[in-house]
């Protein structure tokens, strides 16, 4: 086949992905302003695992998230301009362990494992980005029914040479013990 053909087959296929995929979120409006990271209700979930992200230029969510109050002063985005960093925010919650568990153990020695795979389909419908098996958690497995922040944040930056118009941001987060994924799309406008 040829290469010309593979890209064009490549990006159709992840265009198609971006319009299935499931646009979770935590930031909902009915809260009333209530934090919600703490309702995994509110998340994509798949076999018991659920997983959401937000892009921000605010890279301080990396360190402050579990501040009262951080959430609510995250401002997701959904248009950016040209080099400025994007940084990718993924939230993870009940991801599969695996290995013992000792119930009289302060805490449990089972592990997780959790990627994500990042691309990104500019206006054209060509893939511009596409970062595979990004480590999402991995280690001694998360708190059961709390909401946690991946530890890799996943930047991106739109250049000159990258057209203006609307891209399709998608995350496809793989729970390695569970073997669920989850497919999440966002949209993202590139403007001068």
């Amino acid at each position: 086949m040829k290469p010309q053909m593979l890209k064009k087959l490549t990006a159709l296929g992840l265009l198609a992905l971006a319009t299935a995929s499931a646009p979770a979120d935590i930031s909902n409006p009915t809260q009333a302003g209530r934090n919600t990271i703490g309702q995994v209700t509110n998340m994509e979930t798949k076999d018991g695992f659920s997983a959401q992200f937000w892009m921000t230029t605010d890279e301080q969510i990396f360190s402050s998230w579990t501040k009262p109050g951080a959430l609510r002063n995250l401002k997701p985005i959904d248009e950016i301009k040209r080099n400025t960093p994007i940084y990718l925010a993924l939230f993870v919650a009940n991801p599969g362990a695996k290995g013992p568990t000792n119930p009289g153990a302060k805490q449990s020695t089972a592990t997780s494992d959790v990627t994500f795979d990042l691309y990104v389909v500019n206006p054209s419908g060509a893939l511009s980005v596409a970062y595979k098996q990004r480590p999402g958690w991995k280690g001694l497995s998360p708190s059961p029914g709390l909401v946690y922040l991946a530890k890799d944040r996943g930047t991106l930056n739109f250049e000159a040479i990258d057209p203006l118009g609307e891209y399709a941001v998608v995350v496809i987060i793989h729970d390695n013990v569970r073997k669920a994924d989850i497919k999440l799309t966002r949209k993202l406008t590139l403007v001068e």
